[in-house]
């Protein structure tokens, strides 16, 4: 039980090797944030040649609502899907699918801007697909009776070969009718023991709600999704494409909610009536979100391969890609290891989702969630685990590096080659690998933005990439552009909240950022999962309090971890206590005699490192000098009282931090100054803190998580300014100290009384140096 305990409160120690931020994020379900072959970034689709026509494909434009009576006007797209859906139960043609449809009338100069469709633009749309045979359409209602005329043409002739009707007596027959207008339409009868009901619902309320809520889920527009699937499944609960569609939702919203993958199975289990394609990703989906990824992938795979056009197929190849963190051996080799979600065909299956159709915004966020990153995070599965969790001991790292358009990312075992994974991190800054990928992200969400010029989402991409680029200015502008319900749930308002919240902390409207934090915390505390996003960023602006009662909530285990993890909290933010040094020599004893030393130093690393050494004095209750993480052996040398190894190690801190100059700060330039100050080397430290100043703290992410517990990014940056103003006060740089000292207690200007002391002594320093 307490090696159990201990890891899943202490997963994040292999942070401390070098920045690592968001990679080493993961949502409830274990997979990588957001809780759900490199080449050009994605654009607005460029015609290629069309090609030739198959006299066995056949597409449907929608059907014309001749009278224009509005209680029908729906029919017109759903017309498209209805006869696709029954035309594909005949294996001997190709129907092309509705969404796909779509892709072509917007190809197509003719049929364009929402007008009615010509002959030309219909005969222009199927010549541009490759269809040989055109399914053109009209809808008259005349009382409660609706009349459905289909008519089939020739492309290669341009002749008409049928005129198809059917009538439809009242609402709840209109499915019906479709149904036998596809035989109509085909001349055919359909085949032995072939399924009858092709859509999956004999409810014309269900079927509405479901084309509704497809329209929201492309859009992106989850919460309104999500009604009208459930609105659909009130109306038929056996409508398996529903469930599946909801599942999808749940797993954007809420990955670790068991709603999703039971959605997915009840598809699965009903829809074995449906045409072979969407069995195929009723089926994979099921596979997915059961974490069974390799399984989906080779579904998908086997989908696009069958049809490079399938949008859906594409975009659900390029979700089980990125969600799978299992690490493998190449070929039974397990001295080469890769991940199994192929990140580069992740990638490639995105950006053909979007070369196909630019308006499935669904395929742009993971695009920009794996860019953002600087590595990657796996496991060698152990008996019976699908997916990584929290307590597994065999973590795998690797740094996101380039090769040309092409991501590289070579997984490392963080218990037994931390040293390559350093080198692999010194390689990642000295390339510029982080720099490059940000600006890919950029170029996508240019295509994103292209592509939804009015919406909220694509904006507030673009202004977290701008805040990685160090450019918070530009972000808040940005952020400012999104109007007050633009983001359609809670856990995306929180989101976007935080971004807000660090973009004004960076251009020092700390009043916005205390105001919008206030409220963040009220609505996270409202949220399940959330409590600690809220938590976190209160406390990076003075709250120790908040933080430990969310600590003290979420921690499981003996009364001895809660405690030491929830001092080690505050000690992180700047306020530690004798209490400190008790519970953690508690805490370090026994995981020692469970675990051995350093698996305790491990998890003790962020007391260690970002905590005053000389408030210790000799209590050092754990420490690791073979560590290969280079902070934690640097302050274990300082421990052991070797100074030439010490000094060495800090030369060596020293070139990682110069390495990393450019890049976010994540803790390196407070430790480093600590460090320094313990040989009196004021000047070394002053070089590390101006840096993060100027550059590493413009462009550290405020929720990164820097180790084991709770110690994020944005809680050592009132602790590191401090030590700033400090140092420039006491060199004699009274402007560069002030400035230091204002952005301190415009941090903590309402910081919990326990913090209030050392506000005092910042306000009276700034007094003092006439500032």
């Amino acid at each position: 039980m307490l090696s159990r305990t201990v890891r899943a409160v202490g997963w994040a120690a292999f942070a401390l090797a070098l920045p690592l931020g968001a990679a080493l994020g993961q949502c409830p379900d274990g997979t990588p944030p957001p809780c759900r072959s490199g080449g050009p970034a994605p654009s607005a689709r460029r015609p290629t040649a069309a090609p030739p026509l198959d006299d066995r494909t056949w597409i449907v434009v929608p059907f014309e609502n001749v009278a224009r009576v509005a209680d029908i006007d729906w029919l017109k797209d759903a017309s498209v899907n209805l006869l696709y859906l029954d035309m594909s139960k005949w294996s001997d043609i190709r129907v092309i699918d509705d969404e796909r449809v779509a892709d072509f009338i917007r190809e197509v100069p003719e049929a364009r801007g929402g007008a009615q469709l010509t002959l030309q633009s219909g005969m222009a749309v199927a010549k541009r697909a490759g269809a040989g045979k055109l399914v053109m359409g009209d809808l008259l209602k005349v009382g409660a009776r609706t009349q459905i005329v289909g008519k089939v043409f020739d492309v290669r002739t341009g002749q008409r070969l049928r005129t198809v009707r059917q009538e439809a007596a009242n609402p709840d027959s209109i499915m019906a009718s479709f149904g036998l207008l596809a035989r109509g339409v085909l001349n055919l009868e359909p085949p032995t023991g072939g399924a009858s009901g092709g859509i999956g619902t004999a409810s014309v309320g269900a079927y509405q709600a479901y084309i509704s809520g497809v329209s929201f889920l492309n859009r992106w527009i989850l919460d309104s999704a999500r009604t009208q699937f459930t609105r659909a499944l009130e109306l038929d609960s056996t409508f398996a494409l529903a469930h599946y569609k909801l599942g999808l939702v749940y797993g954007w919203e809420s990955p670790g909610n068991g709603e999703g993958p039971r959605h997915a199975l009840l598809a699965q289990r009903l829809g074995t009536g449906l045409p072979a394609r969407e069995r195929a990703l009723v089926a994979g989906y099921a596979a997915f979100s059961g974490h069974q990824y390799a399984e989906a992938c080779d579904i998908f795979g086997k989908m696009v391969r069958a049809d490079s056009t399938d949008v859906e197929a594409w975009y659900n190849l390029g979700e089980c890609n990125y969600h799978d963190q299992a690490v493998v051996a190449i070929g039974g080799d397990s001295s080469r290891m890769a991940f199994r979600g192929n990140w580069n065909t992740m990638l490639r299956a995105f950006r053909k989702t979007l070369e196909l159709d630019p308006t499935y915004h669904l395929a742009f966020p993971h695009i920009q969630d794996a860019l953002l990153v600087s590595s990657r995070t796996g496991c060698l599965l152990r008996a019976g685990e699908t997916t990584c969790s929290g307590d597994n001991p065999q973590v795998y790292q690797g740094f996101l590096l380039r090769n040309a358009d092409t991501l590289v990312i070579v997984p490392v075992n963080m218990s037994r080659d931390g040293a390559a994974y350093v080198a692999q991190g010194i390689r990642w800054a000295s390339e510029h690998a982080g720099a490059g990928n940000l600006e890919e992200a950029r170029r996508v969400v240019d295509a994103w933005l292209l592509a939804g010029p009015a919406e909220a989402r694509p904006k507030i991409a673009y202004a977290r990439i701008l805040l990685r680029m160090g450019k918070p200015g530009e972000a808040r502008a940005m952020l400012r552009q999104v109007p007050a319900g633009a983001t359609r749930s809670r856990i995306e308002t929180a989101n976007f909240w935080v971004d807000r919240i660090e973009a004004a902390i960076k251009v020092d409207s700390l009043g916005e950022a205390i105001r919008v934090a206030d409220s963040l915390r009220a609505m996270t505390d409202t949220i399940d999962g959330a409590t600690t996003l809220g938590a976190v960023v209160w406390s990076a602006l003075g709250h120790p309090n908040a933080l430990s009662a969310m600590v003290r909530k979420s921690v499981k285990g003996p009364p001895w971890v809660i405690r030491y993890f929830d001092l080690q909290a505050r000690a992180v933010m700047g306020a530690p206590n004798d209490s400190l040094f008790e519970a953690e020599a508690l805490f370090a004893r026994n995981v020692t005699q469970a675990q051995g030393s350093a698996r305790a130093a491990q998890l003790i690393a962020p007391g260690l490192i970002w905590v005053d050494p000389k408030l210790r004095g000799n209590r050092w209750p754990a420490t690791d000098t073979t560590s290969a993480v280079p902070r934690l052996r640097l302050i274990s040398l300082l421990a052991t009282g070797d100074t030439a190894r010490f000094h060495t190690a800090l030369v060596r801190l020293d070139s990682i931090a110069n390495s990393l100059k450019d890049e976010a700060d994540n803790g390196l330039a407070l430790q480093g100054a600590l460090a320094h100050l313990v040989v009196a080397d004021t000047t070394g430290a002053l070089v590390l803190l101006r840096n993060f100043q100027s550059t590493t703290w413009l462009k550290s992410p405020l929720l990164d998580q820097l180790g084991p517990g709770f110690s994020f990014s944005g809680m050592l940056w009132a602790p590191t300014f401090l030590l700033l103003g400090d140092l420039e006060a006491a060199t004699g740089h009274r402007e560069a100290a002030v400035s230091a000292y204002r952005r301190f207690v415009g941090l903590w200007q309402q910081a919990d009384p326990e913090l209030q002391p050392q506000v005092a002594r910042a306000r009276a320093a700034i007094a003092r140096l006439g500032g």
